[in-house]
C-alpha cells in the first residue's frame, strides 16, 4: 500500500518555508549590504562639515594675524583633508572627484597665499567653502540613494512574501487541512465506536496513505470487536475474582490482628477460602514447636474425614511450599515465622496449580497470616508474663523496703517488751507499748499506702489525668494545695516510664503530706533544651535537712526507679525554705530519634 503514495506533505512544508526563509535571508542581506555601505556616511558628512568650518577659521585667524592658531588650524585641515575614510568612498566618482578638486585648490592656491591682508585670500577661501559645500551636498545625496534603495528591498521583500504566503496557506488548506479535517472527523465517529466511516482524499501523500490505512484499520477492527467483547467479559470476571480475593484477605487480616485476645474461628476461614479458590478438600492442623502431633485439626465442611489421619506431624515440616511424595495429590503450606512452625495448611486440588497462579499465591498469603496471628498471640502472651512478674517483683520490692522493716521494728519492740516481762522491770513497759503503738501506727500507715500504690494506674487518657486522680486523693487526704504544670504533651512515653514518672511524683509528694510541714505542693514536668524530661517536686516546708530520717524507705524506693529510667534524681532544699525533688531522664522515643540521626549523619 505504501508503494502507492510517494508524495510528501512534509515536502510541500519544507518548500514553503525554505521560500519564506529564502527571502527573508536574501532580504537581510541585502539590507545589511546596503547598511554596510552607508555605515561610514554619518563620519564622512561630519568631516566634510569640518573642512567648511576650519575654512572659516583659516580665514579668521590669517587676517587677525594669528599665526600659531592659523598653523594648528591648517594642520586640522589637512589631516582631514588626507583622512582615510574618503579611501572607502571610492565607489562615488563625484565625491571623489571633488575631493581631488578641494585638495589641488587649497595646496595650489589658498595655502600659498596665507598671508594677512591679502585682497585675494577672501575670494580664495569662499571658493573653497563652495567645493566643501558641494562635498557635504554629494555625501548626504548618496546617503539618501541608499536609504531609499534599502526601503525599496523591502517594499518588494514584504510584497513577495505576502503573496508566497497567501499562496502556501491555500496550498496547505487545499493539501492539509481539509485532508485533516475529513481524518478528524472519521477519527472521532471511529472513537463512539462507528467503524463504518470511510475517507476518500486524492494525492500520494502521507494523509493519503493514512486515510487508506485509517479504511483498512477499520475493517480489521470491525472484525475483531466481536473478539474484544468476548476478552472483555472474561477479564471483567477476572478482576472481579481478584477483587473478591483481596476482599477476603483483608477481611483475614484485620480479623487476625483485631482477636489476639480471642478465639479466631478458623472454620469460617476455610469455608470461605474453599468457596473461592474451588477448592474442596482443606485442612488446618495447628501445632506446637515442640510437639509431633496437631493439638487442633480444622477441616472445611466439604470434607466427610480428615486428611491428616494419622496425626503425625514429622512429615509436615518445611520452610516452603512442597508437596509430599507419598501423597503427591496434597499440596502443603507450613505456616513459619520467625522460624519457628506453627502448623500446616493441607491443600487437596484435582487439578494441579501452578506455582505463581493466583490461587497458590492466595493460600500462601493466608498461611502466611495464621503464621502471623500465632506468632503475635506468642508475642502478647510472653509480654503478659514478663509483666505480671515485673508487677510482682515491684510488689515484693514495696513490701520488703517497708512493711517488712516495720513488721521488723514491731518485732524487735515485742522481743525487749517479753526481756522486760521475765526481769520484772514493770517501769520499762510503757515505753515499749507506746513505741509498739507509733510502729503499728506507722505499719498500718505504710500497708494503706501500698494499697493505694498497687492500685495506682495510667488511666488510658494517660500520665495527665493520672496525675490528676493521684492529687485529687492526696488533697482529700490533707489540707495542702497541689499545683500541677504538665508541659511535655508532645512527647510520647513508654508504659514504664508513665507508670515511674506516676509512682516517683506520687511518693514525693506522700513525703511532703508527712513530713514538709508545708501549705503548698508545686509539680512542674516539662522538657529541656536537650529533649530530656525533667520533674520536679517542691513545697515550702521544712526542707529535707530536718525531715530526711523520717521517711529514708520511700527515698530509696524513687532512687531505685530513677535508676530504671536510666536517669538521675537530686533531692535537696529549695531556695525559699522547703524541698525540692528533680528527677532527669531520656525518653526512649527521643533516644531513639538521637541514634537514628546519629546513624544518618554518620553514613553520611
Amino acid at each position: 500500500m505504501k508503494k502507492r503514495f510517494m508524495g510528501s506533505v512534509m515536502l510541500y512544508i519544507t518548500l514553503s518555508l525554505t521560500s519564506i526563509i529564502a527571502i527573508a535571508i536574501m532580504t537581510m542581506f541585502a539590507s545589511y549590504w546596503i547598511t554596510e555601505q552607508a555605515d561610514i556616511d554619518a563620519y564622512a558628512i561630519n568631516i566634510g562639515g569640518s573642512l567648511r568650518m576650519q575654512t572659516y577659521q583659516i580665514g579668521f585667524y590669517t587676517n587677525a594675524g594669528l599665526t600659531e592658531e592659523t598653523k594648528q588650524t591648517v594642520s586640522l585641515f589637512e589631516a582631514k583633508l588626507d583622512s582615510p575614510i574618503f579611501n572607502k568612498l571610492r565607489q562615488s566618482p563625484d565625491v571623489i572627484t571633488v575631493l581631488q578638486d578641494l585638495s589641488v585648490f587649497w595646496y595650489q592656491k589658498v595655502k600659498p597665499n596665507l598671508v594677512a591682508n591679502n585682497p585675494q585670500l577672501t575670494q580664495l577661501l569662499a571658493t573653497q567653502v563652495e567645493k566643501a559645500n558641494q562635498i557635504v551636498s554629494l555625501l548626504q545625496k548618496n546617503a539618501e540613494h541608499r536609504i531609499v534603495l534599502l526601503r525599496t528591498i523591502q517594499l518588494v521583500a514584504v510584497f513577495i512574501t505576502l503573496i508566497l504566503g497567501v499562496l502556501i496557506i491555500y496550498l496547505m488548506k487545499l493539501w492539509v487541512q481539509i485532508p485533516m479535517a475529513q481524518l478528524t472527523k472519521a477519527a472521532h465517529a471511529i472513537g463512539k465506536g462507528d467503524f463504518t466511516q470511510r475517507v476518500q482524499i486524492k494525492g500520494d501523500d502521507e494523509l493519503a496513505l493514512l486515510a487508506a490505512t485509517l479504511n483498512h484499520t477499520c475493517d480489521a477492527i470491525a472484525a475483531m470487536y466481536g473478539q474484544l467483547e468476548k476478552r472483555v467479559i472474561e477479564q471483567t470476571q477476572e478482576l472481579k475474582r481478584n477483587n473478591k480475593a483481596l476482599m477476603f484477605l483483608f477481611t483475614t487480616v484485620r480479623t487476625m490482628l483485631e482477636k489476639q485476645e480471642h478465639k479466631i474461628d478458623y472454620q469460617k476461614l476455610l469455608d470461605e477460602l474453599a468457596d473461592l479458590i474451588n477448592v474442596d478438600n482443606i485442612e488446618l492442623c495447628l501445632m506446637t514447636a515442640q510437639g509431633d502431633n496437631p493439638y487442633l485439626q480444622v477441616q472445611n465442611h466439604q470434607l466427610t474425614s480428615h486428611l491428616c489421619t494419622t496425626k503425625n506431624c514429622n512429615k509436615c515440616h518445611g520452610d516452603a511450599v512442597f508437596i509430599n511424595i507419598s501423597e503427591p495429590q496434597n499440596t502443603l503450606y507450613p505456616l513459619v515465622y520467625n522460624d519457628i512452625n506453627y502448623g500446616v495448611l493441607v491443600v487437596t486440588n484435582d487439578l494441579t496449580m501452578s506455582p505463581h497462579s493466583w490461587q497458590n499465591q492466595l493460600i500462601q498469603s493466608v498461611a502466611d497470616q495464621v503464621a502471623l496471628s500465632l506468632n503475635l498471640a506468642d508475642q502478647h502472651n510472653k509480654e503478659r508474663r514478663i509483666a505480671l512478674l515485673q508487677e510482682r517483683t515491684v510488689i515484693a520490692r514495696e513490701l520488703h523496703d517497708s512493711l517488712a522493716q516495720a513488721l521488723s521494728y514491731l518485732k524487735i519492740q515485742v522481743t525487749r517488751l517479753d526481756f522486760s516481762q521475765k526481769r520484772l522491770q514493770y517501769e520499762q513497759q510503757q515505753p515499749i507499748i507506746d513505741e509498739l503503738r507509733l510502729g503499728l501506727d506507722s505499719a498500718y500507715r505504710q500497708l494503706r499506702e501500698l494499697l493505694t500504690t498497687f492500685r495506682l494506674k495510667v488511666l488510658d487518657e494517660g500520665l495527665h489525668p493520672a496525675l490528676n486522680k493521684t492529687l485529687e486523693l492526696l488533697t482529700e487526704q490533707s489540707e495542702m494545695q497541689f499545683y500541677l504544670h504538665f508541659a511535655i504533651q508532645q512527647v510520647p512515653l513508654s508504659p514504664m516510664e508513665e507508670i515511674h514518672l506516676l509512682q516517683i511524683a506520687r511518693e514525693a509528694c506522700q513525703n511532703t503530706v508527712h513530713h514538709s510541714q508545708g501549705k503548698h505542693v508545686w509539680i512542674d514536668i516539662k522538657q529541656s533544651e536537650n529533649n530530656k524530661i525533667v520533674l520536679t517536686v517542691s513545697d515550702d516546708g521544712i526542707g529535707i535537712t530536718q525531715s530526711a530520717k523520717l521517711n529514708h524507705y520511700g527515698m530509696a524506693i524513687m532512687q531505685e526507679r530513677s535508676k530504671q529510667l536510666n536517669g538521675e534524681l537530686k533531692i535537696r532544699d529549695r531556695l525559699g525554705g522547703g524541698t525540692e525533688v528533680e528527677l532527669t531522664f531520656m525518653p526512649q522515643s527521643t533516644l531513639s530519634q538521637t541514634s537514628v540521626k546519629a546513624n544518618n549523619n554518620d553514613a553520611e
